[in-house]
């Protein structure tokens, strides 16, 4: 059952031609039509069909019957052929016929041994055993009635049954055809009368009007045969007859004609014999040259080409049909041995045909198959299979060999398809069902067993609504509907797998209509659209959910808002935004990874704490909290709780212990915002303020927050259109040596010269870019420039301190910060060593390790490094030791007070003596009174910059101070 079904959905998927099935009628007639004793069909006719069937590409299937029975099958369409029929008046009215005889044949009397019949007459009386429905028995009763012979008929199934009648003493006499008479007569010790009836001429029958191309093909065949004494038609008869068939007519025939033509008209019969004589056989040369020239035409018009090799190498050609021509080439090439046989072969299949011929001749075959590649003459290359014939000798060896050669591309490569069908309709993720007419399932593929649990014995039979979880609402009325209206549904279907689980599936149905128009065949494609379903249902949650943390994201909480505000059922809500207190440092230092388990563990705890109120994450590290009908009392004991269990320490997945911290802001309705909108905003701003001040802990809004919020945007926005419009430069300060007063340096500070408002100083907008992540950006400007102005006044031939650049914390953890940086030397040309860039101790102090990569790469492209606003930090010396850097800069806040404040001389004197200890330089900012400089001095300070000696200048009033 499974090959069939595979053989269907192969058919269904694949666009070859099937092969015709013909249905053949098979009764008891040995040697013309029989069973063998392995109970196969056998016989004259069945040969003779069996290889028109193999030309024809027919598939064949034989039905036994009775004679009878046979007849009125074929007459009804039930059988294709019946094979092994003469014509009569009767039979033509319901039976059409083919043109060409495939038999001649006539009827004789056979006896028992003790009774002498020697003709017509000696019958009378007797027991005469006749085949059911057979011309026997319709031309008999004729026959002896003219005579005026009668007889007792016995009407049987079959000869063989009619010669047991005969022989176990029910009939005197049986009436057969002579070629199961004279091959069974002794088996059944039965003897040949001289009496003769009804030569008759043997065909194929099929029902009037039913099978006109079967008749037709079996024409074309016979033709082309019985042209040929060579060929396979008089193979067969010498097989079923033992000897090739020749004209001649039996000697005890001519015996009894003879006497008869004597005895009663010796010269007139003679006269008349020859005139007949010479009419018949011209009219048979006529009828054999029309036959001769339908065979040809047949040939020419068959797609088979015939062949007749001699066993040779190369395999020259003794025969060849001039429908070679097809091919190119033309029957005299091969006959006049221009051109062999293997010559046409494909390279790449010559050997291995060569050897399949060699073993098959070894093997004493007769006959065998092979599917090969030919080359036409225009050099292309068709597949042919070949079904070869092979003649030998009484002693076996070959006398000929003669092939049929067919073009079976098309075949081949509805193959392929047909095999590359089943590989998809296996490996298909679709489930693919297959019904028959009445909606039995005949096929399911592996999709299907996968899909739906069941097997497919399971399967195999059962109605296709097998899978229908939805019987109160079944769509199969509305399905078939358009079945049968339009041949295709697709829609969703509701079904159920083998362990009960319902399931939404895509079905796609199409019905296949047979070649007379009927209902074959139904195929339905479905999809699980189980998982589709949970996608959507994912998706749409995270809509409005956070990925990480599922928790509601910043368009639910606004969704929330606006529910809230417009709910007469809450007289006052607060909104807590909770932002973490060095998370960043957390998330730079572990990976990202670390800090996602921190971000959960938060929201974990924060839901714990909040239970029953809205909790949101906005992004990033920051959280919302809805807390509704409290007061600001109640609100900021809220904040605290949040903080303080914030605060407590986190534990990492790698055991290492961290704290972090929370800083909120809160905002209130109706006090202040009264859209959700303004309440995000007022809320955001708070905890801005929040952190600002000093991080963990919280402020409520007020009016100022706002108007602070707006002034840090209108910056930005002013600071990124200096940036493009080029209202920012540099200016230097000077830093002198102090055992010398020579200028040995300049720090490059950045300034903003505003077109309306002037120059705006460094602590209104320095904050701003930093905050807004624009410290980037304008480091980058400032290191460009001045090194653009550095190589200016070198080649103005001005001798160019080394100049100091800042470089932001940014900045020093950008991936690609030493790249940016060769980029500008290359770029501006200015000398490596005249560079020196400062870093703040906070700023190295952060991923330690890392910076310590950073900053050796940085000093292998050759400049020098320092470290600026040393002292406020909190430097690790061990780390301090590792930095590769040249300078050491002693903060301004340390400068200011040397005079008066006695720790600040202690700190500075450390600073000094640390430095000098590990053989760095040390340089001292915001010199601005001779007291400072000369405890500087007294204490082995190196260097100096302030404005004791000089205010940052622009680079034409420093270029005239280096100058002078």
């Amino acid at each position: 059952m499974r090959r069939l079904a595979w053989a269907l959905a192969l058919s269904l998927l694949a666009t070859a031609v099937s092969a015709r099935e013909v249905t053949v009628g098979l009764y008891e007639n040995d040697p013309k039509v029989f069973r063998d004793e392995a109970g196969q069909p056998a016989g004259i006719f069945v040969d003779l069909i069996e290889r028109i069937a193999v030309a024809e590409g027919w598939t064949l299937s034989f039905e036994d019957c009775a004679w009878g029975d046979c007849l009125d099958r074929a007459a009804q369409g039930q059988i294709d052929l019946m094979p092994d029929v003469a014509i009569s008046e009767a039979r033509e009215a319901r039976l059409d016929f083919h043109a060409l005889p495939a038999l001649h044949s006539w009827s004789q009397v056979y006896r028992r041994p003790d009774l002498q019949v020697r003709s017509i007459l000696d019958l009378d009386n007797r027991r005469i055993a006749l085949l059911e429905g057979s011309i026997q028995q319709s031309r008999i009763e004729v026959l002896l009635d003219e005579f005026g012979v009668d007889f007792e008929p016995l009407v049987v199934e079959d000869f063989h049954a009619a010669f047991a009648a005969v022989a176990d003493g029910r009939a005197d006499v049986a009436v057969v055809n002579h070629l199961f008479g004279s091959r069974y007569h002794d088996e059944y010790a039965l003897e040949r009368t001289p009496v003769v009836m009804e030569p008759a001429r043997l065909f194929f029958a099929t029902g009037e009007g039913r099978n006109p191309e079967l008749l037709a093909a079996i024409d074309r065949h016979l033709s082309s045969w019985q042209a040929d004494g060579d060929s396979v038609y008089f193979d067969i008869l010498e097989r079923w007859l033992g000897e090739r068939p020749r004209v001649l007519v039996p000697g005890w025939v001519a015996w009894l004609v003879g006497v008869g033509g004597a005895l009663l008209f010796l010269a007139l019969g003679v006269a008349f014999w020859l005139r007949r004589t010479v009419v018949n056989r011209g009219r048979r040369l006529a009828e054999t040259r029309r036959e001769l020239e339908t065979a040809y035409e047949v040939i020419e018009a068959s797609p088979v080409v015939l062949f007749r090799w001699r066993l040779a190498p190369g395999w020259p050609v003794a025969f060849v049909s001039g429908n070679v021509s097809r091919w190119g080439y033309t029957a005299e090439e091969f006959l006049e041995g221009r051109r062999h046989f293997a010559d046409i072969v494909h390279p790449d299949d010559l050997a291995r045909i060569s050897a399949e011929v060699e073993e098959r001749l070894a093997a004493g075959a007769t006959a065998y198959r092979q599917e090969y590649r030919i080359l036409h003459a225009d050099g292309t290359s068709r597949w042919v299979g070949d079904l070869t014939h092979v003649f030998r000798d009484e002693h076996g060896q070959v006398e000929r060999i003669e092939g049929v050669v067919t073009d079976i591309t098309e075949q081949r490569e509805g193959e392929r398809r047909q095999r590359e069908a089943a590989a998809v309709l296996e490996n298909t993720l679709e489930g693919v069902i297959i019904t028959d007419a009445d909606e039995r399932i005949v096929m399911v593929n592996r999709a299907f067993q996968s899909l739906t649990g069941y097997t497919e014995d399971e399967v195999l039979g059962q109605p296709v609504t097998l899978l229908d979880a939805e019987h109160a609402t079944s769509p199969w009325s509305t399905i078939r509907t358009a079945l049968a209206t339009s041949g295709h549904w697709q829609g969703e279907l509701t079904s159920r797998r083998k362990n009960g689980e319902i399931f939404p599936e895509l079905r796609a149905i199409s019905r296949v209509v047979g070649p007379a128009g009927e209902d074959d065949h139904v195929v339905h494609l479905f999809t699980d659209m189980s998982r589709l379903r949970a996608t959507e249902a994912r998706l749409d949650f995270l809509a409005r959910h956070d990925a990480l943390t599922d928790l509601p994201n910043r368009a639910l909480l606004l969704s929330h808002l606006h529910e809230r505000v417009a709910s007469a059922d809450v007289a006052a809500l607060g909104l807590l935004l909770i932002d973490l207190d060095r998370f960043r440092d957390v998330n730079d230092s572990y990976g990202h990874h670390v800090g996602d388990t921190l971000l959960r563990q938060a929201a974990q705890r924060l839901e714990s704490l909040l239970e029953g109120r809205c909790l949101a994450r906005l992004g990033g590290d920051e959280f919302a909290v809805l807390a509704e009908n409290l007061g600001r009392t109640d609100l900021a004991g809220l904040a605290e709780t949040i903080i303080e269990v914030l605060s407590r320490p986190w534990r990492l997945d790698n055991g290492t212990e961290v704290r972090l911290g929370a800083s909120i802001g809160i905002t209130c309705y109706p006090d202040f915002g009264r859209s959700p909108e303004a309440l995000l905003q007022q809320a955001d701003a708070s905890v801005y303020r929040a952190k600002a001040e000093g991080r963990g802990g919280f402020r409520f809004f007020d009016d100022s927050l706002t108007a602070s919020a707006r002034h840090r945007i209108e910056m930005e926005t002013r600071l990124r259109r200096a940036i493009e419009a080029g209202e920012l430069e540099l200016h230097y300060q000077p830093q002198v040596e102090i055992a010398s007063g020579r200028i040995i340096g300049a720090e490059a500070l950045v300034r903003w010269r505003d077109g309306e408002r002037g120059l705006v100083p460094p602590d209104a907008f320095i904050p701003v870019a930093e905050q807004t992540g624009m410290i980037g950006l304008l480091g980058e400007w400032v290191l460009r420039e001045a090194c653009r102005q550095g190589r200016e006044w070198r080649d103005a031939g001005l001798a160019v301190p080394r100049l100091a650049v800042n470089l932001s914390a940014r900045q020093l953890h950008d991936e690609s910060l030493v790249e940016r940086v060769r980029a500008v030397l290359d770029e501006t040309g200015y000398p490596p060593d005249r560079l020196e860039l400062e870093l703040t101790e906070s700023a190295l102090m952060h991923q330690q390790e890392r910076s310590v990569r950073v900053l050796r790469a940085l000093r292998r492209l050759g400049l020098h490094l320092a470290i600026d606003d040393f002292g406020t930090g909190y430097s690790s010396l061990a780390y301090l030791r590792q930095f590769p850097i040249d300078v050491l800069k002693i903060d301004k806040r340390f400068v200011d007070d040397l005079a008066e404040n006695n720790d600040d001389r202690e700190i500075a004197g450390a600073i000094l003596a640390m430095g000098h200890a590990l053989r760095l330089s040390v340089i001292a900012e915001g010199v601005e009174t001779e007291a400072q400089l000369a405890f500087l001095r007294a204490n082995g300070c190196d260097t100096y910059q302030g404005y004791l000696f000089s205010p940052p200048l622009p680079p034409a009033a420093f270029a005239r101070l280096l100058a002078e």
